[in-house]
């Protein structure tokens, strides 16, 4: 076995790409071998027995896609945020077969894993944006042995380019398009010396709302405005011991999320498909300041080992200000707001060991975190009203009929603070047995361990309600309430892989993953009965490879999940609040499915892409108060997901002058929220409720012969699909303020490039 380089130890952590386009030839769409380090070790992507999928530079800029949301419908099994309605920059979550975080918690952790080079992400910062992204990564069902902390579900990672110091490179691109869609990014490599380079790239970012705004608050819904910079410096010392440097920066500072009210009570546009809304939201917007460094070493310890360090420290601040009520009435004015100021640094020791009989790695890593939350709710004196009629079944809008002009104007705040303190570390081993020259066996075996230390603290407010009653409407505390737990799990995994041919391979896996027990931020009786710990097995059958003279490349997985103990988000109210919270539920889920990535390159200037996932779902809960305060007693839920598939499709003529690019994708999902539990019967008489989704989005694109300009034209949503989110929100069942969100509509542009 050929001994370990330093250019393999330079990459982060790698993940096979399959199912969609990776690097054009001149003038076809090949499929290129693919080198990865999947499992932190430098393998062809035909060899990794783990199901993986990714997505390239080219087709980042097929899609135009600036974050993981624009990304999801082109790998099976990935949702991120909340369908739809999506989950902005600083409360996204990303969803793996079904497997979703539990809330904004900063009490709790995701149930995926997110690392940006090598370097684990908290919740509030893992929608860093594709500046100068190499490939983004997604590794399917628990990674428990070799990524650790939260990979539960699975893992995403974020590869940005490294430092060259092989020539002076860069570009200049800019994205023009509807609502004011202006885009520009630039990158430039620059070798100092003959082992020093020094690389940098900048973005910024910028869109009006692609809804109308009628009320009296700004920013407008759903306005973006973003900025990112990173620069990195590598240095080879010598032909053993390398090291890179690398700092980032990134601003927001969008609207606040397109919440459009389907009442017809307390709002003048209830037609979700008009795409206009109202809101009074006071200092509504989602920010986010991040700053993050990141230092790596790799030494070559001799012809067969090397190490790899990693130190990281990464801090960032946000802030989420929401229109619950989505509204511009104030009789029924709620809005949420969630500050955090965290930050948390991560370290890792890495050794790998290639001998004949074994390929080895084995390591640690480290972990702390300090973060702040706190969670405001606003409302009116008219709200209240509002809810006191539901409570006691007086018709809608009659207390503030009679009483509004009274308490007009007058607002209550309440706040629930948490602070926490969190150290996580792990010890890991995984060794890959080459027992015949096409069948090897891998163990893993992984020891983590989670300490939290965590306070709540909601004073009493001076509305004079709260007064009287000695206790808020819905967050409450006991003065400044503190909690400490520590929990511990050893996890692994087992596989078999097959090499059918020289280009396909089957493979067999057990494999566990686990997630932390915590605490509910908005929940103080979590202090004496903390979360607990979410642990996943997976069992799993995949096949993958190239077959057909490579001309069709495909990785099929069979797969059966058992979660016990998933902490589960839920709207819930209990006996002693006023109104539904999220609160976390644990959950005993049982999902399998299918998933499918193909390509066939059905000749050299043409290629056809598909993308599958289906999958089942049985969920056995423990008892709870629903949004409506009824005691439901401990059940089980069967669900299917909804059939979704992709469709891409490339073409590349033959042109006198030049390369051209044409790429089509159709995305197909089937709306099953009519099915959900949540789904009330008037929420059919919505516009665009029970729609599926239907989006099909092209690109077409000339390089020069030389490849240094390159110039695109782009639309998406072309066929004006008008699928709106299941109707919800914190106000719905209390109030009658749902709200939904609705896809995109039609938008359209242009794309310059220029290379050097």
């Amino acid at each position: 076995m050929k001994s370990i380089s330093r250019s393999r130890m330079a990459c982060a952590i790698g993940i096979a790409v399959l199912g969609t386009p990776s690097a054009y030839a001149v003038n076809n769409l090949a499929l290129e071998e693919v080198v990865v380090t999947a499992q932190k070790r430098e393998q062809s992507a035909m060899t990794v027995p783990v199901t993986v999928d990714t997505f390239t530079n080219q087709d980042l800029e097929n899609t135009g896609a600036l974050n993981m949301e624009d990304i999801q419908a082109y790998i099976p099994g990935l949702k991120v945020g909340d369908g739809v309605r999506g989950g902005g920059s600083t409360q996204s979550s990303f969803v793996i077969r079904g497997i979703d975080s539990s809330n904004i918690s900063t009490g709790g952790d995701p149930s995926v894993a997110t690392f940006l080079d090598g370097v684990y992400l908290p919740r509030a910062a893992i929608t860093v944006p594709f500046s100068d992204m190499q490939r983004v990564e997604v590794l399917k069902g628990p990674q428990g042995t070799l990524f650790g902390r939260n990979a539960a579900a699975g893992v995403v990672s974020f590869i940005p380019n490294a430092p060259s110091t092989e020539e002076t490179e860069g570009f200049v691109m800019t994205k023009l398009g509807s609502y004011n869609l202006f885009r520009v990014e630039g990158m430039g490599n620059l070798p100092l010396a003959d082992n020093l380079a020094l690389r940098l790239n900048l973005l910024h970012n910028q869109r009006d709302a692609v809804i109308d705004s009628k009320g009296p608050a700004a920013p407008d819904p759903g306005e973006q405005d973003n900025q990112f910079g990173r620069v990195a410096l590598r240095w080879d010392t010598n032909d053993r011991l390398s090291m890179q440097f690398a700092y980032d920066i990134d601003r927001v500072d969008n609207g606040p999320q397109a919440r459009l009210s389907i009442s017809e009570e307390f709002s003048n546009f209830p037609d979700p498909t008009d795409r206009t809304l109202e809101t009074d939201a006071m200092g509504g917007g989602e920010t986010r300041e991040m700053q993050g460094f990141t230092g790596k070493l790799w030494y070559d310890l001799t012809d067969t080992t090397s190490m790899t360090l990693i130190g990281s420290y990464r801090a960032f601040e946000t802030y989420n200000l929401q229109d619950e009520d989505a509204t511009a009435d104030d009789s029924v004015y709620v809005d949420t707001n969630n500050i955090e100021d965290s930050d948390i640094a991560y370290f890792e020791m890495q050794f790998n060991v290639a001998l004949p009989w074994v390929d080895a790695v084995f390591g640690a890593n480290y972990s702390k975190e300090d973060t702040y939350q706190q969670t405001a709710l606003t409302f009116s004196y008219g709200a209240v009203l509002e809810l006191a009629s539901g409570m006691a079944g007086i018709p809608q809008g009659l207390l503030n009929t009679l009483l509004g002009g009274a308490v007009a104007g007058r607002y209550v705040t309440e706040r629930m603070t948490n602070e926490g303190d969190f150290e996580s570390y792990g010890f890991f081993s995984d060794l890959d047995f080459p027992i015949t020259e096409r069948l090897n066996i891998i163990t893993g075996l992984r020891y983590s361990n989670d300490q939290k230390s965590f306070s709540w603290d909601a004073p009493l407010t001076d509305f004079v309600v709260s007064q009287a009653l000695g206790e808020n409407f819905f967050f409450n505390s006991d003065g400044v309430e503190t909690a400490s737990e520590s929990w511990d799990k050893i996890t692994g995994r087992l596989v078999a892989n097959y090499q059918i041919t020289d280009g396909a391979m089957t493979f067999l896996s057990y494999s566990t993953g686990y997630k932390s027990g915590g605490y509910d931020s908005l929940n103080t009786g979590t202090r004496e009965a903390p979360l607990d710990p979410e642990v996943v097995s997976n069992i799993e059958f995949g096949v993958k490879g190239d077959f057909f003279d490579t001309r069709v490349r495909t990785q099929v997985a069979l797969f059966k999940m058992i979660i016990d103990d998933r902490q589960e988000a839920i709207e819930s109210r209990s006996p002693d609040s006023n109104g539904a919270v999220p609160t976390v539920i644990n959950t005993d889920e049982d999902i399998q499915g299918v998933e499918l990535t193909a390509d066939w390159l059905a000749t050299e200037n043409l290629r056809f892409g598909l993308i599958y996932t289906y999958r089942e779902q049985e969920s056995s809960r423990e008892s709870y108060f629903n949004a409506q305060g009824e005691f439901v007693v401990a059940d089980q839920l069967n669900a299917t997901s909804p059939q979704e598939y992709t469709v891409t499709l490339d073409w590349s003529p033959e042109i006198n002058y030049g390369l051209l690019l044409f790429h089509f994708d159709y995305i197909y999902e089937e709306n099953t929220e009519p099915e959900n539990e949540d789904h009330q019967p008037f929420f059919n008489t919505v516009n665009g409720y029970g729609d599926d989704t239907s989006l099909l989005n092209a690109r077409v694109a000339w390089n020069t012969p030389g490849g240094g300009y390159e110039m695109a034209l782009w639309g998406k949503n072309l066929l004006g699909n008008e699928r709106v989110s299941q109707p919800g929100g914190l106000t719905g069942t209390d109030i009658g303020t749902f709200h939904v969100g609705i896809v995109d509509p039609l938008t359209y542009g242009v794309d310059f490039r220029v290379i050097f």
